[in-house]
C-alpha cells in the first residue's frame, strides 16, 4: 500500500476516536497539503508559535509534540534523507486539556497586532471547534504517526516536546514568534529544592516554599479555579509522599499522611483554605522525616508507637490506647518506650502535639483556640501554658515571630 493510502486509512481510524487535521510540509517549510478547511489561519498560528521551525530543527529523529505548553498543540513526524528533512507530517491542532477561556484569550492576543478583528473572530470560532486530547491519546498518536512515516517502532517515552518558542531564521522569514513562556528550568529547580527539603527533613530549607510560589503555576485543568488548585495540590502531595519515603519515612506513614491531606484538599471550600492546607502538609512531611532520620535506632514497636501518635494527634491518646492498638502489654511498651526515647509516652504525645501546633501557627491563620481544640487540649489557657513550657514563648508570640522572620 502506497504511503498516501496508508495515511488515509490512519486518519479514518483516528476519526473513530479523536479526529485531527493532517498537514504535510516540504523540506523548506511550504505547505503541500492539508485536510483542514481553515488551513491558512491555523498554518499561520503554527508558524507563529515557533512550532513549525522546531519540527525542522529538533535534535533527534523522534515524534514531536509542537508548542508543548499543554494548550494548543500539534503532533509531527519527520521524513528524513540523511541529515536533511524531506517532509514534515503534522496532526492537529488540539488542546492538551479542555480549553479554558483564559487560554483562548491568550492565544488570540498573541497573534499579530495587524490582524483584523474579523480574522481574530474567525480564529476564535475555529479554536472552539478543536478537540482536546489527554496525554495517553496524543503520545500514542505521535508514535503511530512516526511509525507510519519512518517504519520505526518506538516507545512513548521517546516523544520530544517543544519546550519554548524559537527565534526565526532566514530559512523561515515569515515565522513570527511570541514571548517565551516561564523558564521551566527555573520551575524545576525550585521544585527540586522543595522536595530536597522534604527528603532531608530540612526545616531551614522549607524557606524554599516562598521562592517556589514565584515560579510555580496552577494549570487550567478545568473552568473551576478551586478544583484546579485541588488537583495541583494533590500532585504536590504525591511527590512529597515519595520524597518522604526516600528520606526514610515508612511507606505506611508516608502514604497515610499524603492520603489524609489529599482528602483535606478536596474538602476545602476556598483557595485560601487549600493554600493553608498545602503549607501545613509541606511542613508536616518535613517534620516527620526529620524525626525519623534523627531516631534511626528505634525498635519496630517504638517506631510504630511514634507513628501512631503522629497520625492521631487530634484523637484521644494514652499508653492504654497504644498498647491495645499495637498489641503489646502497656507495662512492657511503656518501659521500652522510655528506654529508647528518653521520655514517657505521655510526654512524647505532649511534645508531638506542640510540634504540630508550631506547624499550624507558622503556616496558617487558624485561630489559636481552634488549634488547641484540634489537638486535644482542654482549654486555650492550658494549651498556652503547655506551649510556653515547651517552647519558651506563648502561641501568639511564636506566631508573630515566625511571621516576621
Amino acid at each position: 500500500m502506497e504511503f498516501q493510502a496508508r495515511i488515509e486509512v490512519f486518519l479514518e481510524l483516528l476519526s473513530c476516536a479523536k479526529p485531527l487535521f493532517y498537514w504535510r510540509y516540504d523540506g523548506q517549510g511550504a505547505l503541500l497539503h492539508s485536510t483542514c478547511s481553515s488551513e491558512k489561519m491555523l498554518d499561520a498560528v503554527l508558524r507563529h508559535t515557533g512550532g513549525l521551525e522546531y519540527a525542522y530543527t529538533a535534535p533527534k529523529q523522534a515524534p514531536l509534540i509542537l508548542n508543548g505548553d499543554a494548550r494548543l498543540m500539534w503532533i509531527a513526524a519527520r521524513e528524513m534523507s540523511g541529515n536533511s528533512v524531506v517532509e514534515i507530517h503534522v496532526l492537529g491542532p488540539f488542546f492538551g486539556n479542555e480549553p479554558h477561556p483564559d487560554c483562548l484569550d491568550e492565544l488570540l492576543s498573541a497573534e499579530e497586532a495587524q490582524a483584523s478583528p474579523q480574522w481574530k473572530h474567525a480564529l476564535e470560532e475555529t479554536l472552539h471547534t478543536l478537540p482536546f486530547l489527554s496525554m495517553p491519546f496524543f503520545t500514542q498518536y505521535a508514535v503511530m504517526l512516526h511509525y507510519l512515516v519512518t517504519g520505526e517502532k518506538i516507545d512513548v517515552s521517546a516523544v520530544q516536546y517543544q519546550l519554548g518558542e524559537l527565534t526565526p531564521d532566514s530559512a523561515f522569514p515569515r515565522i513570527s514568534t511570541r514571548k517565551p513562556p516561564k523558564d521551566r528550568i527555573q520551575i524545576y529547580r525550585a521544585e527540586r529544592a522543595l522536595l530536597n527539603a522534604v527528603r532531608d527533613g530540612d526545616l531551614d530549607g522549607a524557606a524554599a516554599m516562598a521562592n517556589a510560589a514565584d515560579v510555580a503555576r496552577v494549570r487550567q485543568y478545568t473552568d473551576n479555579p478551586l478544583r484546579n488548585a485541588q488537583i495541583a495540590c494533590t500532585t504536590f502531595a504525591a511527590v512529597c509522599t515519595r520524597a518522604a519515603i526516600e528520606g526514610g519515612l515508612s511507606t505506611t506513614m508516608s502514604y497515610c499522611l499524603g492520603d489524609a491531606y489529599i482528602k483535606s484538599f478536596f474538602a476545602a471550600k476556598s483557595l485560601s483554605e487549600v493554600a493553608d492546607i498545602k503549607n501545613q502538609m509541606y511542613m508536616d512531611f518535613i517534620r516527620h522525616v526529620r524525626a525519623c532520620r534523627s531516631n534511626p535506632k528505634y525498635s519496630k514497636m517504638v517506631q510504630g508507637s511514634c507513628d501512631y501518635i503522629e497520625l492521631h494527634l487530634r484523637e484521644p491518646l494514652s499508653i492504654d490506647i497504644l498498647a491495645t492498638r499495637l498489641g503489646y502489654s502497656k507495662y512492657y511498651l511503656s518501659a521500652c518506650f522510655k528506654r529508647e526515647t528518653g521520655c514517657s509516652v505521655n510526654d512524647y504525645i505532649k511534645f508531638a502535639r506542640i510540634e504540630h501546633a508550631k506547624t499550624l501557627l507558622s503556616t496558617s491563620d487558624t485561630p489559636i483556640a481552634e488549634i488547641a481544640e484540634r489537638l486535644g487540649f482542654n482549654s486555650r489557657n492550658f494549651f498556652a501554658n503547655t506551649f510556653k513550657q515547651c517552647v519558651g514563648k506563648t502561641p501568639a508570640e511564636y506566631r508573630r515571630e515566625t511571621l516576621n522572620t
